[in-house]
């Protein structure tokens, strides 16, 4: 009988593994063992015997050879017998072997078709599991890339209506600012149209006005009065005060802006200086009679143009002065103040006031045209700084436009015209004059 097909476990160990015949050799040996030992124990038992019989050895004698004989059959039916027990005692050991391996086999087999069964439970879970979690992967991205689309949809829908808003903001903007320039051009255009028509009356009082401020500026120790509107005496009265206070006399002064000379002009001057006891009278006037250049005296009025009218004041009140203070130091000398007459109306008196005039007007040009540089310094500067702060206030606009509302206010940048539009950050370029003084 092969032992091959049985397998035992280790008690120590647990291990597993096949029931050989080098293996059961050992059991076989021990009951062999139990065998010779159970002989053995007979052999001495009839050992004993024999020694019983050994004292009746000698009555035995005769029985000598029947007990030898004898012994030989026990001893062949003992091997006999032990042989046939070592046959049922193996084959016993070899069944009880088979059947406990058989046991051991059989549970390990059911503990096996168990762990088997779990196994596959567990196998078909994890199977299930794994399905689960890739069904819920792909549900996951197929989330995240529905989610993706409908914000990059609704970032395009947002920013497609924000930038219809700025386009719509922009455009109204322009309109604003095409509409504000449109208005602002037909103002200026109905401001110089108004200007190129205006009244000569306005013309006229703004002329006034210039020269009643030349002559108190230039004089301002006289008495100069204003003619009150709808009242005879022209338009200016220059009272001259000489030294210590003398009242030396009165120039009447008449100033006239329009665009040809009035025929009237001088009797209505000289009428005019009889009404209000003024000595002599002067008409200034931006358009001369033909044949005057500058200044000149024409039927006893003085006629010249606004830049002679402070030197042709200096010459006619130093020539008062110097007739009152005659007039003081000789009083009663109808001869001489007649002479001082014919002198006031000589040419030599006239040549005399030319020359000062021409002197002082000389000086008035000097300074007219110091102003005229100093007036082209200033603009330029202004120019320069008008450059600067339309620079900054493009700049400013520019970064409005880019950050927003977070950006601060600056106080003097916000105008309404700047920060609506690009336009608003043009900057005009210097001209040729400051790119050649280095602006």
């Amino acid at each position: 009988m092969s032992l091959d097909k049985f397998n035992i476990n280790c008690p120590e160990c647990g291990a597993e593994f096949p029931l050989t015949e080098t293996l059961a050799k050992p059991l076989i040996t021990a009951e062999r063992a139990k065998a010779q030992e159970e002989v053995k124990k007979n052999v001495e038992a009839l050992k004993k015997q024999e020694q019983g019989l050994s004292q009746r050895e000698q009555a035995l004698d005769s029985l000598k050879s029947q007990l030898d004989a004898r012994q030989a059959q026990i001893e062949t039916a003992v091997q006999k017998k032990l042989l046939a027990e070592r046959d049922v005692l193996t084959q016993a050991a070899y069944k009880t072997a088979a059947d406990d391996y058989a046991a051991k086999i059989l549970a390990v087999q059911e503990e096996l078709a168990d762990k088997e069964a779990k196994l596959a439970e567990a196998d078909q879970a994890e199977l299930q599991l794994r399905r689960e979690r890739r069904l819920l992967e792909e549900e996951k991205r197929k989330l995240e890339l529905q989610v993706e689309r409908r914000l990059q949809e609704e970032s395009l829908r947002v920013r497609e209506t924000v930038q219809k808003e700025e386009e719509e903001v922009y455009r109204l903007k322009l309109a604003e600012k095409d509409k504000l320039l449109l208005d602002m051009k037909k103002q200026v255009e109905e401001l110089r149209r108004k200007s190129d028509q205006g009244s000569q009356q306005l013309q006229g009082e703004v002329q006034e006005l210039e020269l009643e401020a030349l002559l108190k500026a230039a004089f301002p120790g006289d008495l100069i009065e204003e003619v009150g509107k709808g009242r005879a005496g022209g338009d200016i009265i220059q009272h001259v005060i000489g030294p210590h206070g003398v009242d030396c006399g009165a120039i009447l002064w008449e100033s006239k802006r329009t665009k040809s000379w009035g025929g009237d002009w001088l009797a209505k001057n000289r009428a005019d200086q009889r009404a209000v006891s003024a000595q002599t009278g002067v008409i200034i006037t931006t358009v001369l009679p033909k044949g005057v250049d500058g200044f000149d005296r024409i039927e006893n009025v003085w006629v010249g143009t606004m830049r002679h009218a402070v030197p042709l004041a200096r010459a006619l009140r130093q020539g008062l002065i110097e007739t009152a203070m005659v007039k003081v130091s000789e009083q009663g000398r109808e001869g001489k103040m007649a002479m001082m007459y014919d002198y006031l109306t000589s040419p030599h008196f006239r040549a005399r006031v030319s020359a000062i005039v021409e002197a002082c007007v000389g000086m008035q040009d000097d300074l007219d045209a110091e102003k005229r540089a100093m007036a082209k310094q200033w603009a330029k500067r202004e120019r320069r700084i008008d450059l600067l702060t339309n620079g900054t206030a493009g700049l400013y606009g520019d970064l409005q436009t880019v950050i927003g509302s977070p950006m601060p206010e600056v106080k003097g940048l916000t105008l309404p015209l700047l920060g609506s539009g690009p336009e608003s950050a043009s900057v005009e370029q210097p001209d040729a004059d400051d790119r050649q003084e280095g602006v």
